[in-house]
């Protein structure tokens, strides 16, 4: 079943444009990834949230926990901000065009 990946994350404002320039790397790297469908990067004020949209949770899982995940998320890791991140993984229940 299809998941939502939710990323929040607060970077300082004087990195918001690098945090944007890394993330635009970042998805140019993981386009293609087996089961990585799509992804979003939110922002509202100070907050930033990165939606990723995968397969399943299995798959997005056996990607994080791969030796490529942290290569090819690399460029973002200076930028999350102080509190670092907090992440939620939500599996897709229903979609208008599917009700």
């Amino acid at each position: 079943m299809t998941v939502r990946v939710l990323v929040r994350a607060t970077p300082r404002k004087e990195d918001r444009e690098k945090f944007e320039a890394a993330y635009r790397e970042v998805t140019r790297t993981v386009r293609g990834t087996p089961g990585h469908l799509n992804d979003e990067l939110l922002r509202d004020g100070d907050d930033y949230v990165l939606l990723a949209e995968w397969e399943s949770e299995e798959v997005f899982r056996a990607w994080e926990d791969a030796p490529e995940h942290l290569r090819m998320a690399a460029p973002m890791l200076p930028y999350w901000g102080e509190n670092g991140v907090e992440r939620r993984i939500y599996e897709v229940r229903a979609r208008l065009d599917t009700v």
